[in-house]
């Protein structure tokens, strides 16, 4: 166990984070900052996350970590101004050091908070923002205005480079720091037999056959159509039937629906049960299906 501090004016206090992120849902970068935030307080740090609501949100140990509840999901130029307000606020009374902002949206509110607050404003860019105009290109920026700015892997550090060269400056610092999980949550010794069994009835799971996971959100850019069309290819040119594919997601089927329609037919052919998982409430035993 160890402590960390922030040193300013000869002086050193306790490190306090507020990160800041529209929905603590089951994404990557929601898991990321729910896992920081308990990483924070059990390190004596203070620990705070301001969000609009989320999945995640009952599982945040709240005598660990402060929640303060705004609608920083909002792209409204009114809201943002109120959450620079709000957070602004917080900031002085919690004595907060560090802004992080995990998103666009709220990452104007956190830049203009901490403008305001005289506080070390960071951002993590989390994916590749679309930009089809210099307005949608000035929008993204944001992420790019932080004393530090976070690229969750050298790919996404080599698309900033390539496409916002001009917003980089060596007065504010670009790192590569990697998503990480917390591994003794996922220990598979953690997962009863019992309990993978009662997973595999529920989910009628063939213990002669080899099983296939592809877990992740469920949208067109994760790789879902394409693993259906993978696993057509396998049937149609190569003969191969003997296993059991399962698509595990978080959301509603949007994408499909709106998009993706006519590959449907896909999972007909493929017999693959297509499971929506709203509420997962035991993760580790989920992924465990990978195993089995």
């Amino acid at each position: 166990m160890f402590k960390w501090y922030y040193i300013t004016n000869n002086m050193t206090t306790k490190l306090n984070v507020l990160q800041v992120i529209p929905k603590l849902g089951y994404g990557g970068a929601e898991t990321g900052c729910y896992d920081i935030a308990h990483f924070l307080s059990e390190n004596d740090c203070g620990s705070f996350i301001s969000t609009s609501g989320g999945g995640l949100l009952k599982f945040i140990k709240k005598d660990k970590v402060k929640v303060f509840r705004l609608p920083v999901h909002s792209k409204n130029p009114f809201l943002i101004l109120f959450n620079a307000l709000a957070l602004s606020i917080y900031i002085i009374i919690f004595k907060i050091n560090i802004v992080h902002a995990r998103s666009r949206a709220p990452a104007w509110s956190c830049y203009l908070a901490s403008f305001l607050t005289r506080r070390i404003f960071v951002t993590t860019f989390h994916g590749t923002y679309n930009f089809r105009s210099n307005i949608k290109k000035f929008y993204n920026s944001i992420m790019l205005r932080a004393k530090l700015t976070i690229a969750g892997s050298n790919f996404i550090f080599s698309h900033i480079n390539e496409n916002y060269s001009e917003y980089i400056s060596k007065e504010k610092k670009l790192r590569v720091i990697y998503r990480g999980i917390n591994v003794d949550y996922y220990n598979s010794k953690n997962i009863s037999v019992l309990k993978q069994e009662k997973l595999k009835e529920e989910w009628n799971l063939s213990p002669n056959k080899f099983t296939i996971l592809l877990p992740g959100r469920l949208t067109y850019w994760k790789g879902q159509e394409k693993f259906i069309e993978s696993l057509n290819i396998l049937i149609e040119d190569y003969d191969i039937n003997d296993f059991q594919a399962i698509i595990l997601g978080s959301t509603y089927l949007l994408w499909l629906e709106k998009k993706e329609r006519c590959h449907l037919s896909f999972l007909n052919i493929l017999k693959i049960k297509m499971r929506r998982i709203v509420k997962v409430k035991k993760s580790p035993i989920r992924i465990s299906v990978k195993k089995l």
